[in-house]
């Protein structure tokens, strides 16, 4: 598995240079709190992984919704910026199988690039959409990517996965956290203990061809994953 997950790491350097770049750049008023994954089993049917755990996040059309960036009970900074929530610090534990659930809330469009509109690294090449099993989404609506990678580093295991986000088919007036959603499902396997970047590779922020704003900013489109 990680010769395979090399392999792949090191042909998609070019795909996920950008949101890598923007990792590096980012800086935030506030750090966001750390999410752990929620332990849910000693034992797994893989070899190698001896635990299970479950994830869940949301991507927002805006970021009304995340309270840790609020100050006395008032709205946090660039209110209007899409994010994930509830935070972008996720803590996951080593040798672990992982069920990550998205609800997805935002709309979208076009992917620049339509290998980000298909499912890598997860169990079986396999994400589930409302229920149905899927290996990739339509290219032309694509509402965010939940996408893991490496940190530039030689001591720790390699991780990539990459899951597409399909928009939700709504007028933009429509969609807020308390409305119409999609439901993306889908597992991984974590090695050893490491940090790892991961972020949205698709471009909803603000100038630099859609990679400025929210995708250049910590704790909006872009998080660390600390396996432990």
């Amino acid at each position: 598995m990680k010769t395979v997950v090399s392999a792949i790491g090191t042909v998609l350097v070019g795909v996920v240079v950008v949101g890598a770049a923007g990792l590096v750049l980012h800086s935030a008023p506030k750090t966001p709190p750390t999410l752990a994954a929620t332990v849910t089993g000693s034992s797994s049917s893989i070899p190698g992984v001896t635990k299970t755990a479950t994830l869940d996040l949301s991507a927002f059309p805006d970021s009304s919704e995340i309270k840790w960036r609020r100050s006395n009970n008032g709205n946090g900074p660039h209110e209007d910026w899409v994010s994930y929530g509830p935070t972008t610090n996720l803590e996951i534990p080593a040798h672990t199988l992982v069920t990550v659930t998205i609800k997805q809330y935002d709309s979208g469009e076009a992917i620049p690039n339509p290998f980000l509109a298909e499912v890598h690294g997860t169990v079986g090449g396999t994400a589930t959409v409302d229920g149905k099993v899927v290996t990739k989404i339509d290219p032309e609506k694509v509402g965010h990517t939940f996408t893991i990678h490496n940190f530039p580093s030689s001591d720790q295991d390699p991780l990539f996965v990459s899951v597409p986000l399909p928009a939700v088919d709504a007028p933009d007036e429509e969609i807020s956290s308390t409305g119409k959603y999609r439901t993306v499902t889908f597992q991984f396997v974590t090695g050893g203990a490491g940090t790892y970047a991961w972020n949205c590779e698709f471009p909803c922020g603000s100038n630099y061809a859609g990679f400025g704003g929210a995708m250049s900013t910590f704790g909006y489109m872009s998080g660390t994953l600390k396996v432990v």
